[in-house]
Parts: C-alpha cells; sequence; structure tokens
C-alpha cells in the first residue's frame, strides 16, 4: 500500500500547501505496509525493517474484540484473561467455577473447546481502492453506502475460502481500503487462566489507573483438524525483564479511533451518544450486581458480563471528559480549521472538498432526530441477550440468503456466513433468569425513549410490561441449538412456521427495524461516508503518505519506550510494579484478595520481580492481549490496559501522559512455574 499512497499523493498534487506538522514522538496505529521506519529511526535511533514487521503480523492474531501472539510451534496464544472470560464463563458449572478456581489444563487432553470463538491471524493485505472508487463512480450520497458494500461483498466472497477469513477495511475515514486476509482458526481451546480475583486485581478501583497488580494473562491453543495447529511463524517469549527507556512495540487490533472524525461528528457523540451510552451502562449495571448478589452461581455467571459493563462505564466516561473539556475539543478542532485552512489556499482541493465539512454537520442533525429509534429497533436491539441475537439471525438470515450476494446484509453475505452459523451451532448455556435482564432493559428503555405512544413501541411490547415480555421470551426454545439449526437449515419456510416466542417476536416488527436502518444508511451513513471520503483525499494532497489512519479493529503496530509520566499536579508515576508491592496492596476484602495460591507462594516468588509496567506506545480499547515487543521481537509481556489519560486517546495521542499497562513476560512464567505448576506449559514457552 506505501506505493499506492505515494501514487495518491502525487496525483492529487502536494503542490500550494505547506508540509504536515510533525505529530507527536510515538504517536500512531499503523498499519504493517506503511510503518513510518524512517521516523521511527530519527527518534529512537533504531526501526524494524520489512522482514521484521513481516514476521510480527505472521506471529499476532485477533479473536474476538482482542488482540493475541501465538508463542509456541503448536499453536499456543496468548492473551489477556479478560479476554477469555466469556469462554471460562461458558465453561464453568457449579462443580467447576473457573472463574473464582482458574483453569489449568497440566495436559492437552484436558483443554476444552472455547463455544463460538475464532482465531484470526493476518497473512496479506492489497489495496482495493481502485476497485471501491470505480464501484461507486457518479453514485449519489443516498446510494454510496449500498453501492459500497455490493463491492466489498464481491471482494470478500472471491477471496474467502474454507478456512481464510477477508474483509475489506476501511482506512483514513474512506481516503483508502485495504482488503485484508486473514488463516482463520474455529477450533480455540482453553489451556490456561487464572484465578478472576487475580486477574482483575484491584477491580474497578485500579481500572485505567496505576500501579497496577494484574496477572491479565491467558493462554489459549489453536486446534487443525482435531490436532494443535503447527504453527511455525510464532513469537519467542523474553522472560528477562525490560529496563527503564527499552524501545518496545506493540503488534494488535486496536478498536476504534475517531481522531479524524469532524468536529459535528464529534460534538454528536460528546452531547448525544455518549452521555446516553453512560446513563444506560450505569442502570444496567445497578441490575447485574443485584443479581450477582443472589448467590455464587449468579456471581459467576454475572462475571464476565459485568466487567464488560464496568470497563465500558469508565472507559466511555473518561472519553466524554475528554470531549467536554474545552481544552481537549479545541485540539480536534483546531485540527480540523488547519486543514480547512490548507483547502482554502488550493482551488483544486476547494473543487474537490466542496461543502464535504457541511453535508457532514446537516448529516449529524438528521442522525439526532432518529438516534434513539435506530438504536432501540436496530443498533443496540437486544444487546447482550444471547436468545435475542439468535432470534434476529435466523429470521434475518433466512430472509436475507433469498437475495442476490450483493443486495443482502453485510453480515449476511456469503463470506460472512459461516460465522453466524458458528454462532448458531454452538453450545452455549443460557440461564433464562440472566437473558430476562437483559430483555427486561431494553425494552424498558426502548419503550422509555420512543414512548408508550409510539406505534412501534406498542406494536413491539402489546399488552405486556417490559419485564413480563422478557419473561416470556426468555423461555424460547432457542437455548437448544439443534433447534437453532434445524431453524437455519429449513430457511424461510421454517421461520414462517415457527411458534417459538422469540422468533414470532421479531417475526413482527422486523420491517420496522428494518426501514430506521435504511434510513440511517441513506440520510447518514451515506452522506457522510461520501464526504469523509473528499475530506480523506484533502488530507492526504496537504500532508502526503506520512500519516496514520484511525483504528479499526485491524491489525496495527505502534511504538514508545517504557517510561512512567508525571502528572499535571506534578505527582512522578513510575514505570514499574513488583511483586512486593502486589503483597503490600492486599487488604483481604474485595478487590484487592489474594487467592490461596498466592498466600502459600509467597516465600517462592521474588520479591522484586516484575509485575506490571507503563510504556509511551499509543494503544486503545482491542489492543488488549496484545504482545509487547523487544527490539528482536520477543514477547516481553501482553498489554491489558491504559492510563486514565489513554481515555482521551479516542481523539488525541498526549505523549505527556498516554500509557498503555502491561503485564510482564517476568511474573508470567514466574506465576505458571512458582504458583501454579505449569511446568510442561513453561517448556513449551522456552522451546523445550
Amino acid at each position: 500500500m506505501r506505493q499506492n499512497l505515494r501514487a495518491a499523493a502525487a496525483v492529487l498534487g502536494l503542490v500550494g500547501l505547506s508540509a504536515a506538522p510533525v505529530a507527536q514522538a510515538e504517536e500512531g496505529m499503523w498499519t504493517f505496509d506503511n510503518f513510518p521506519a524512517d521516523r521511527m529511526r530519527a527518534e529512537m535511533g533504531w526501526a524494524p525493517d520489512q522482514a521484521w514487521l513481516d514476521r510480527i503480523m505472521a506471529g499476532t492474531a485477533r479473536l474476538p474484540g482482542c488482540s493475541a501472539s501465538n508463542v509456541s510451534g503448536a499453536g499456543l496464544v496468548l492473551t489477556n484473561h479478560h479476554c477469555v472470560i466469556s469462554c471460562v464463563t461458558a465453561l464453568s458449572t457449579t462443580d467447576n467455577n473457573y472463574i473464582e478456581n482458574g483453569f489449568m489444563a497440566q495436559a492437552r487432553e484436558e483443554e476444552l473447546r472455547c463455544p463460538n470463538m475464532t482465531i484470526d491471524v493476518l497473512t496479506s493485505i492489497t489495496d482495493v481502492t481502485a476497485n471501491i472508487d470505480a464501484a461507486t463512480a457518479g453514485v449519489t450520497a443516498e446510494g454510496f453506502a449500498h453501492a459500497r458494500d455490493g463491492e466489498f461483498a464481491r471482494l470478500t466472497r472471491e477471496c474467502t475460502t474454507a478456512d481464510t477469513r477477508c474483509e475489506v477495511v476501511t482506512l483514513y475515514q474512506g481516503g483508502r481500503y485495504g482488503l485484508y486476509r486473514y488463516r482463520q482458526y474455529d477450533d480455540v481451546r482453553l489451556v490456561f487462566a487464572p484465578e478472576h480475583a487475580m486477574a482483575a486485581f484491584g477491580g474497578d478501583p485500579d481500572n485505567f489507573n496505576f500501579p497496577r497488580y494484574c496477572l491479565d494473562f491467558s493462554f489459549l491453543r489453536l486446534y487443525d483438524d482435531g490436532a494443535p495447529a503447527v504453527t511455525p511463524n510464532h513469537l519467542d517469549m523474553r522472560f528477562t525483564p525490560v529496563a527503564e527507556n527499552d524501545i518496545v512495540l506493540i503488534a494488535g487490533n486496536p478498536g476504534r479511533t475517531s481522531r479524524l472524525k469532524t468536529t459535528a461528528e464529534l460534538a454528536f457523540e460528546r452531547d448525544t451518544n455518549l452521555p446516553w451510552q453512560i446513563a444506560s451502562l450505569s442502570e444496567l449495571r445497578g441490575r447485574l450486581i443485584a443479581y450477582s448478589a443472589q448467590g455464587p452461581d449468579q456471581s459467576r455467571i454475572a462475571s464476565s458480563t459485568l466487567q464488560s459493563v464496568e470497563n465500558s462505564f469508565k472507559g466511555l466516561s473518561g472519553r466524554r471528559q475528554a470531549l467536554a473539556d474545552p481544552t481537549g475539543f479545541a485540539r480536534v478542532a483546531e485540527r480540523q480549521a488547519d486543514l480547512q485552512q490548507r483547502v482554502h489556499r488550493n482551488r483544486a482541493a476547494q473543487r474537490e472538498v466542496g461543502d464535504a465539512w457541511g453535508e457532514v454537520e446537516r448529516a449529524q442533525t438528521v442522525y439526532r432526530g432518529m438516534f434513539y429509534r435506530y438504536q432501540y429497533l436496530e443498533q443496540r436491539a437486544g444487546e447482550r441477550s444471547l436468545l435475542f441475537g439468535w432470534a434476529r439471525d435466523l429470521v434475518r438470515g433466512a430472509a436475507e440468503r433469498d437475495k442476490p450476494d450483493a443486495e443482502r446484509l453485510a453480515r449476511y453475505t456469503d463470506a460472512r456466513v459461516p460465522s453466524v452459523t458458528q454462532s448458531l451451532r454452538a453450545n452455549r448455556t443460557i440461564t433464562p433468569e440472566f437473558e430476562e435482564i437483559h430483555l427486561a432493559f431494553w425494552l424498558s428503555k426502548l419503550r422509555e425513549y420512543l414512548t408508550v405512544d409510539d406505534p412501534v413501541a406498542r406494536r413491539i411490547l402489546g399488552n405486556e410490561s417490559p419485564e413480563a415480555l422478557a419473561a416470556r421470551l426468555s423461555q424460547s426454545q432457542l437455548a437448544d441449538p439443534n433447534y437453532r439449526m434445524q431453524l437455519w437449515e429449513g430457511g424461510s419456510d421454517a421461520i414462517a412456521r415457527s411458534d417459538d416466542p422469540l422468533i414470532v417476536f421479531v417475526r413482527a416488527w422486523d420491517a420496522d427495524a428494518r426501514a430506521v436502518r435504511q434510513q440511517y444508511v441513506t440520510q447518514v451513513e451515506g452522506p457522510v461516508a461520501r464526504a469523509q471520503e473528499r475530506i480523506a483525499r484533502a488530507r492526504f494532497r496537504a500532508f502526503g503518505e506520512e500519516q496514520y489512519p484511525d483504528a479499526t479493529f485491524s491489525p496495527r503496530i505502534s511504538y514508545g519506550r517504557v517510561v512512567g509520566w508525571s502528572e499535571p499536579s506534578g505527582r512522578a508515576v513510575g514505570a514499574f510494579t513488583h511483586t512486593d508491592g502486589l503483597y503490600e496492596r492486599a487488604t483481604g476484602q474485595r478487590p484487592f484478595v489474594l487467592s490461596q495460591r498466592w498466600i502459600d507462594a509467597r516465600s517462592r516468588l521474588d520479591p522484586h520481580g516484575l509485575f506490571n509496567f507503563s510504556t509511551s506506545t499509543d494503544v486503545i480499547g482491542g489492543n488488549s492481549g496484545s504482545p509487547l515487543l523487544d527490539r528482536n521481537g520477543d514477547v516481553v509481556g501482553a498489554v491489558f490496559d491504559g492510563n486514565i489519560h489513554s481515555l482521551g486517546g479516542e481523539y488525541f495521542y498526549d505523549g505527556a501522559l498516554n500509557r498503555s499497562v502491561t503485564v510482564s513476560s517476568t511474573i508470567i512464567r514466574a506465576a505458571l512455574s512458582d504458583v501454579y505448576g505449569m511446568n510442561n506449559l513453561v517448556a513449551e514457552l522456552e522451546g523445550h
């Protein structure tokens, strides 16, 4: 892609506009095919070559919502505990509570398959910008998203095979498009997970803070045809500690940033979307805490969801604060104003951009009028309810598979249907009472925001209260994977005949949800995407290729150093924590409770052993589980968090304050050997 970027910059013409301001040192989440080696070498005195980057790309991986690294030739994968907690929860029972007690497979035969988990390893990137440009040439703003998505479907269909997953990634807000090919593994088994109390030591009070003492790591294994996968392109782990100012790099899948969005979009986030999400999460958290307090089984069942909700609540609150701070918002406003001034000074750029910023702003006004309807009927309908998700997939999948591939909703294109099928086939334990919590919460908020007089709300609820309807729907037969597959394989006829309460429920108002979705696509998504594409080209005209795209939950690499920071108050925060600090921090009261294994192991552990540490690497949510790498490309830890300042990293990077936080390979080895007795696993990691 580097050559394509350079060619595009030449075509657009850089004459007449000054060079881009120098980005902050260490800023950027870079694609593997456009890494700024020259810039890093000038800043750090060293940079990786393309062979190094290719090797790291082959050894890193992506799992749902997180990142990982392959660390042995037999498919062993290192990631965070919080990235596999849904698997640990699904495998746990009253008699085998792996959340509380941890999971330790001493032999391959004891490794358990995670239901509905896949892991992807990136194998290649191809620039397909010309394909998208040709498919959308002359298309109106209202039809842009449809034409673009149709070409996405064609490209991914032609690329996808039995074990290859392909996706088209939108980069630079539509300035570039890349076809990413992944080797996909759908048999993923749990190997090791520590006790949740140790993985999340410090809980919500310590979340996004430092110092930290979290043992937030776990191991999975990839299987191929029922046997451990052969993975020669793995990364080695280094168990000696890093030192202050060491150069480090992170390879992972940062979820989303909004650094290239317009001020109109960010004002909408600040004033509408974020306050609504934060209020919703706060209320849901209260319901989950109340459910967890009912007993140990309820606590186990809710643990994964509660941790996710608490993490999201704190993270979104930090983002809202970053945008609400006048100084913070001024940073993004100044960035936009600078680009607009550059465009204004160049007639060719003016003709190309037109009124793009005004078009985005008008689309946000339209979105504001449909926001709650779109969220509750479509985008977040039935959120966190497995039963509802299956019901919608069955109803929509039956209808969509009868259409030509290019006309389908993206989720049901030929390239993506296998993942939907896998989800429907997965043997997941369903607790009706827990499903009822999520369904009732969604339905009650739908009634609140759409109002009881709204015709669609009345059609959805009928004469039932949200609570009564949720109780009835939670008894759906869709808890049975065999029944789900009967409906899936039976297609439209089977769906039309089904009298399952959730199928009947979704069937009754799916047309309303589709209608608001279509309204959003034609009046908001399409116009914004078309305008952003023109803004992106103006940005290339102004700044050339030496820039990074917003994060898109696709593989990226960033670099920095092992370093602490100084708070605005002047308080210095060191880069390291050590094992003795864990014991000093333990109070015996949640969330600062040590497991009995760790109490017993204290005398065997080096009190000065490196536990967690901070680095200046640029990360965001989705990087969880990413390998932190030294100059040799060896794994020195697994990234699991950022500090409180990194929450503003959604919108801008502050090199003085933004830090990522890593659990060190040093404590990973010590824990496996001296606490858990996982000597076979240690031997595998050491290459024996």
